[in-house]
Protein backbone atom coordinates (compact mmCIF):
# COMPACT_ATOMS: atom_id res chain seq x y z
CA UNK A 1 0.00 0.00 0.00
CA UNK A 2 1.56 3.47 -0.80
CA UNK A 3 1.63 5.51 2.38
CA UNK A 4 1.51 9.66 1.43
CA UNK A 5 4.41 11.69 3.10
CA UNK A 6 2.93 15.12 4.54
CA UNK A 7 4.69 18.18 3.58
CA UNK A 8 5.83 20.20 6.55
CA UNK A 9 4.02 23.92 6.21
CA UNK A 10 3.35 22.92 2.27
CA UNK A 11 6.63 23.23 1.48
CA UNK A 12 6.74 21.23 -1.91
CA UNK A 13 11.02 21.72 -1.31
CA UNK A 14 9.98 18.92 1.43
CA UNK A 15 9.18 16.38 -0.84
CA UNK A 16 11.44 13.42 -2.21
CA UNK A 17 10.41 14.35 -5.60
CA UNK A 18 11.57 17.66 -5.50
CA UNK A 19 14.76 16.24 -3.56
CA UNK A 20 15.21 13.32 -6.93
CA UNK A 21 14.97 16.56 -9.31
CA UNK A 22 11.88 15.88 -10.10
CA UNK A 23 10.16 18.59 -10.12
CA UNK A 24 11.43 22.33 -11.01
CA UNK A 25 10.55 25.46 -9.51
CA UNK A 26 10.05 28.12 -11.52
CA UNK A 27 9.33 31.85 -11.29
CA UNK A 28 6.31 32.90 -12.62
CA UNK A 29 7.69 35.55 -15.02
CA UNK A 30 10.29 33.32 -16.26
CA UNK A 31 7.27 30.70 -17.33
CA UNK A 32 5.52 33.87 -19.36
CA UNK A 33 8.32 34.26 -21.04
CA UNK A 34 8.31 30.88 -22.18
CA UNK A 35 4.90 30.73 -22.95
CA UNK A 36 5.27 33.49 -25.23
CA UNK A 37 7.45 31.01 -27.30
CA UNK A 38 4.17 29.33 -28.14
CA UNK A 39 3.27 32.37 -30.46
CA UNK A 40 0.92 31.06 -33.31
CA UNK A 41 2.44 27.83 -33.14
CA UNK A 42 2.22 24.73 -35.22
CA UNK A 43 2.33 20.89 -34.51
CA UNK A 44 6.37 19.56 -34.83
CA UNK A 45 7.37 23.16 -34.31
CA UNK A 46 11.64 23.22 -34.11
CA UNK A 47 13.20 25.97 -31.06
CA UNK A 48 16.39 26.86 -30.30
CA UNK A 49 17.47 28.06 -27.11
CA UNK A 50 20.37 30.62 -27.50
CA UNK A 51 21.25 30.89 -23.73
CA UNK A 52 20.18 27.72 -21.98
CA UNK A 53 21.12 26.98 -18.57
CA UNK A 54 20.25 26.04 -16.26
CA UNK A 55 17.63 25.26 -17.85
CA UNK A 56 14.41 26.29 -16.67
CA UNK A 57 12.90 27.61 -19.62
CA UNK A 58 13.99 25.06 -21.83
CA UNK A 59 12.28 22.85 -19.57
CA UNK A 60 9.18 24.86 -19.56
CA UNK A 61 9.25 25.06 -23.19
CA UNK A 62 9.53 21.15 -23.42
CA UNK A 63 6.34 20.70 -21.47
CA UNK A 64 4.36 22.76 -23.00
CA UNK A 65 5.50 21.48 -26.62
CA UNK A 66 6.31 17.94 -26.43
CA UNK A 67 6.02 17.45 -30.13
CA UNK A 68 8.68 20.28 -30.87
CA UNK A 69 12.46 19.56 -31.60
CA UNK A 70 14.67 21.91 -29.29
CA UNK A 71 18.71 22.86 -29.34
CA UNK A 72 19.93 24.08 -26.28
CA UNK A 73 22.99 26.27 -26.15
CA UNK A 74 25.10 26.76 -23.75
CA UNK A 75 28.79 28.49 -23.78
CA UNK A 76 30.71 26.60 -20.41
CA UNK A 77 30.32 22.83 -20.50
CA UNK A 78 29.75 22.10 -16.96
CA UNK A 79 26.83 24.08 -17.13
CA UNK A 80 25.67 22.28 -19.83
CA UNK A 81 26.25 18.94 -18.19
CA UNK A 82 23.95 20.05 -16.08
CA UNK A 83 21.17 21.32 -18.53
CA UNK A 84 21.69 17.22 -19.39
CA UNK A 85 20.83 16.34 -16.41
CA UNK A 86 18.24 18.36 -15.30
CA UNK A 87 16.19 16.91 -18.61
CA UNK A 88 17.17 13.56 -17.75
CA UNK A 89 15.96 13.69 -14.41
CA UNK A 90 12.71 16.00 -15.04
CA UNK A 91 11.67 15.37 -18.65
CA UNK A 92 13.31 12.13 -19.85
CA UNK A 93 11.70 12.39 -23.20
CA UNK A 94 11.98 15.59 -24.17
CA UNK A 95 13.45 15.97 -27.73
CA UNK A 96 16.09 18.31 -26.32
CA UNK A 97 19.58 18.40 -27.69
CA UNK A 98 22.26 20.09 -25.87
CA UNK A 99 24.73 21.71 -27.67
CA UNK A 100 28.36 23.65 -26.31
CA UNK A 101 28.75 26.85 -28.22
CA UNK A 102 28.86 30.56 -28.15
CA UNK A 103 26.10 31.73 -28.71
CA UNK A 104 27.56 34.82 -30.14
CA UNK A 105 29.24 32.45 -33.20
CA UNK A 106 27.36 29.73 -33.72
CA UNK A 107 27.77 26.76 -35.95
CA UNK A 108 24.62 25.72 -37.36
CA UNK A 109 23.72 26.17 -40.45
CA UNK A 110 19.55 25.22 -40.02
CA UNK A 111 16.89 28.05 -39.17
CA UNK A 112 14.29 27.64 -35.99
CA UNK A 113 10.49 28.20 -36.26
CA UNK A 114 10.99 29.94 -32.92
CA UNK A 115 14.12 30.93 -31.16
CA UNK A 116 14.41 32.17 -27.49
CA UNK A 117 17.19 34.66 -26.56
CA UNK A 118 16.95 34.83 -22.64
CA UNK A 119 20.65 36.63 -22.52
CA UNK A 120 22.61 37.57 -19.91
CA UNK A 121 21.91 40.57 -18.05
CA UNK A 122 22.50 42.54 -15.30
CA UNK A 123 20.13 40.52 -13.04
CA UNK A 124 18.65 43.77 -11.64
CA UNK A 125 15.23 41.91 -11.98
CA UNK A 126 16.12 39.56 -9.54
CA UNK A 127 17.44 41.78 -6.52
CA UNK A 128 14.94 40.54 -3.73
CA UNK A 129 16.69 36.67 -4.20
CA UNK A 130 20.18 38.37 -4.77
CA UNK A 131 20.19 41.72 -2.94
CA UNK A 132 24.11 41.72 -3.68
CA UNK A 133 24.11 43.05 -7.38
CA UNK A 134 23.22 46.49 -6.20
CA UNK A 135 26.37 46.51 -4.87
CA UNK A 136 28.62 44.90 -7.04
CA UNK A 137 26.72 46.30 -10.42
CA UNK A 138 28.92 49.02 -12.22
CA UNK A 139 27.14 51.90 -14.98
CA UNK A 140 30.31 50.63 -17.29
CA UNK A 141 29.23 46.70 -16.75
CA UNK A 142 25.73 47.68 -18.88
CA UNK A 143 27.81 48.77 -21.33
CA UNK A 144 29.59 45.40 -21.71
CA UNK A 145 26.41 43.77 -21.10
CA UNK A 146 24.82 45.90 -23.99
CA UNK A 147 27.58 44.93 -26.36
CA UNK A 148 26.88 41.05 -25.79
CA UNK A 149 23.21 41.11 -25.37
CA UNK A 150 23.13 42.96 -29.43
CA UNK A 151 26.11 40.32 -30.67
CA UNK A 152 23.51 37.38 -28.99
CA UNK A 153 20.87 39.15 -30.60
CA UNK A 154 22.25 39.39 -33.79
CA UNK A 155 23.21 35.89 -33.99
CA UNK A 156 19.34 34.16 -32.92
CA UNK A 157 18.31 36.48 -35.84
CA UNK A 158 20.28 34.98 -38.27
CA UNK A 159 18.53 31.37 -36.72
CA UNK A 160 15.12 32.17 -37.10
CA UNK A 161 12.95 30.40 -40.51
CA UNK A 162 11.09 32.86 -42.77
CA UNK A 163 7.62 33.53 -40.90
CA UNK A 164 9.32 32.54 -37.77
CA UNK A 165 9.01 34.04 -34.25
CA UNK A 166 12.11 35.18 -31.79
CA UNK A 167 11.91 36.14 -28.09
CA UNK A 168 14.10 38.19 -26.61
CA UNK A 169 14.37 38.59 -22.97
CA UNK A 170 16.20 39.02 -19.58
CA UNK A 171 15.56 39.60 -16.35
CA UNK A 172 16.94 43.17 -15.92
CA UNK A 173 14.72 46.29 -15.14
CA UNK A 174 17.47 48.86 -17.32
CA UNK A 175 16.20 50.32 -20.44
CA UNK A 176 19.52 49.66 -21.74
CA UNK A 177 20.03 46.08 -21.79
CA UNK A 178 15.99 45.73 -23.09
CA UNK A 179 13.97 48.42 -25.14
CA UNK A 180 17.68 49.87 -26.61
CA UNK A 181 18.92 46.85 -27.37
CA UNK A 182 15.56 46.03 -29.50
CA UNK A 183 15.49 49.52 -31.13
CA UNK A 184 19.08 49.48 -32.05
CA UNK A 185 18.63 46.08 -33.97
CA UNK A 186 15.61 46.42 -35.35
CA UNK A 187 16.74 49.87 -37.12
CA UNK A 188 17.41 49.79 -40.99
CA UNK A 189 16.67 45.78 -40.58
CA UNK A 190 13.20 45.48 -42.81
CA UNK A 191 13.40 40.89 -41.96
CA UNK A 192 11.73 41.67 -38.83
CA UNK A 193 8.85 43.36 -37.23
CA UNK A 194 7.77 43.67 -33.46
CA UNK A 195 4.82 42.11 -32.19
CA UNK A 196 2.53 43.09 -29.05
CA UNK A 197 3.04 41.03 -26.26
CA UNK A 198 -0.14 42.30 -25.00
CA UNK A 199 -1.73 40.41 -27.79
CA UNK A 200 -0.20 37.10 -26.85
CA UNK A 201 -0.72 37.91 -23.14
CA UNK A 202 -4.46 37.99 -23.83
CA UNK A 203 -4.44 34.81 -25.56
CA UNK A 204 -3.00 32.87 -22.74
CA UNK A 205 -5.65 34.93 -20.31
CA UNK A 206 -8.73 33.47 -22.59
CA UNK A 207 -7.21 30.28 -22.57
CA UNK A 208 -6.82 29.89 -18.66
CA UNK A 209 -3.36 29.91 -18.58
CA UNK A 210 -2.47 33.29 -17.03
CA UNK A 211 -4.68 34.00 -13.78
CA UNK A 212 -3.34 37.94 -13.36
CA UNK A 213 -6.66 39.66 -12.77
CA UNK A 214 -4.96 42.86 -15.40
CA UNK A 215 -2.66 41.37 -18.46
CA UNK A 216 -2.53 45.05 -19.63
CA UNK A 217 -0.31 46.18 -16.50
CA UNK A 218 2.15 43.02 -17.88
CA UNK A 219 2.78 44.87 -20.69
CA UNK A 220 4.88 48.54 -21.06
CA UNK A 221 4.10 49.34 -24.90
CA UNK A 222 4.72 46.48 -26.77
CA UNK A 223 6.59 44.65 -24.31
CA UNK A 224 6.23 42.10 -21.84
CA UNK A 225 7.45 44.20 -18.03
CA UNK A 226 6.86 42.19 -14.74
CA UNK A 227 7.76 44.83 -11.45
CA UNK A 228 9.22 43.07 -8.47
CA UNK A 229 6.48 44.34 -5.87
CA UNK A 230 3.72 45.29 -8.33
CA UNK A 231 3.67 41.61 -9.95
CA UNK A 232 4.36 38.02 -8.28
CA UNK A 233 8.22 37.23 -9.29
CA UNK A 234 11.35 38.41 -10.42
CA UNK A 235 11.18 41.67 -12.96
CA UNK A 236 11.49 40.40 -16.60
CA UNK A 237 11.15 42.25 -19.80
CA UNK A 238 10.26 40.70 -22.87
CA UNK A 239 10.10 41.57 -26.94
CA UNK A 240 8.22 39.44 -29.29
CA UNK A 241 9.78 39.56 -32.82
CA UNK A 242 8.38 37.99 -36.24
CA UNK A 243 10.51 37.36 -39.48
CA UNK A 244 9.16 38.46 -42.80
CA UNK A 245 8.19 35.17 -44.39
CA UNK A 246 5.40 32.76 -45.63
CA UNK A 247 3.98 32.17 -41.57
CA UNK A 248 4.67 29.00 -39.47
CA UNK A 249 1.82 27.30 -37.56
Amino acid sequence: MATARLVPGGDIRQTKVFEDGGIVVQDQASQLVAALVDHGRGAQTSIFDACAAPGSKTLAMADRNPEAHITAVELHPHRARLLQRLLETAHPSARVHVLVADARRLPLSSTFDRVLADVPCSGTGTLSRNPEIKWRLRPSDLEDLQARQRSILRSAMAQVAPGGCLIYSTCSLEKEENEDVIEQELEGNNSFCLRDCGLELSRLKASGELIWPDASSLTRGPYLRTIPGIHPGDGFFAALMEKAGNAVG
